[in-house]
């Protein structure tokens, strides 16, 4: 589609928003009724419409169970999974790389074969792993942020585009040496290193089949919040 039409599809859609949303205050309650009734099928083609023809300025911004359903998360999961990255990413008025890492580390652990959990959830509630989550209750009780929603959305990007080293599967705050001296240097960020580890499952294979230990590189790069964002973290 060329741009002049992306455009002008755009302002369709947000005619039809505020067409709406002037129908809801106009009537209330039929509208409300009428958005209870959608079907599951019916929502997710209303969330993919919404997030194909958006700017990521304006997926930004998006409600977080549209978020969710672009990352194929429910929105209990995706929320539980942002407040664990808020409480684990280290804020910056700067960019969101050390938050985006964080999540980046969850995900090679749910796609490693090697790795004991294999969801979103049971990953982040497995005990000992992240300092956040409750280790009797399994519970995170931070509040979230725009920053970390986002950096989540970011981190399904990165590691589906292979963009990150799917073998980062660990981090810490203590230093490369703070749980094994095994472990490779990858990154370090807003206070968390981040190491590699050897694995030679299935899914690691195929995404990285020339991947070697000795051959990984310290990496430096910046990940920044959409153009004209401000910082959105607790």
């Amino acid at each position: 589609m060329r741009k002049g039409g992306l455009y002008i599809l755009r302002l369709k859609l947000l005619s039809l928003s505020l067409v709406s949303s002037l129908v809801f205050f106009t009537f209330g309650t039929p509208v409300a009724a009428a958005i209870d009734r959608e079907t599951k099928e019916e929502r997710e083609a209303r969330y993919k419409m919404m997030w194909e023809y958006a700017t990521d300025a304006e997926r930004y911004y998006m409600p977080t169970e549209v978020k969710a359903y672009a990352c194929g998360l429910s929105t209990n999961d995706f929320i539980f999974f942002a407040r664990v990255v808020e409480g684990e990413g280290a804020d910056s008025d700067e960019n969101i790389t050390d938050k985006v890492l964080v999540a980046c580390s969850v995900l090679n652990r749910v796609n490693c074969k090697s790795w004991p959990t294999k969801t979103v959830i049971s990953t982040l509630k497995r005990p000992g792993q992240f300092t956040v989550v409750d280790r009797e209750t399994g519970e995170c009780n931070l509040a979230r942020s725009k920053d970390s929603e986002w950096a989540i959305v970011i981190a399904y990007r990165m590691v589906e585009a292979g963009e990150v080293d799917c073998h980062m599967v660990y981090y810490n705050s203590i230093g490369f040496t703070g749980y094994s001296r095994a472990f490779t240097n990858y990154a370090y960020c807003g206070g968390n290193y981040f190491s590699v580890i050897p694995c030679d499952c299935e899914y690691c294979t195929a995404k990285m089949p020339d991947w070697k230990e000795e051959d990984v590189e310290m990496v430096d790069f910046e990940i920044l919040r959409p153009e004209g964002i401000e910082p959105n973290y607790i």
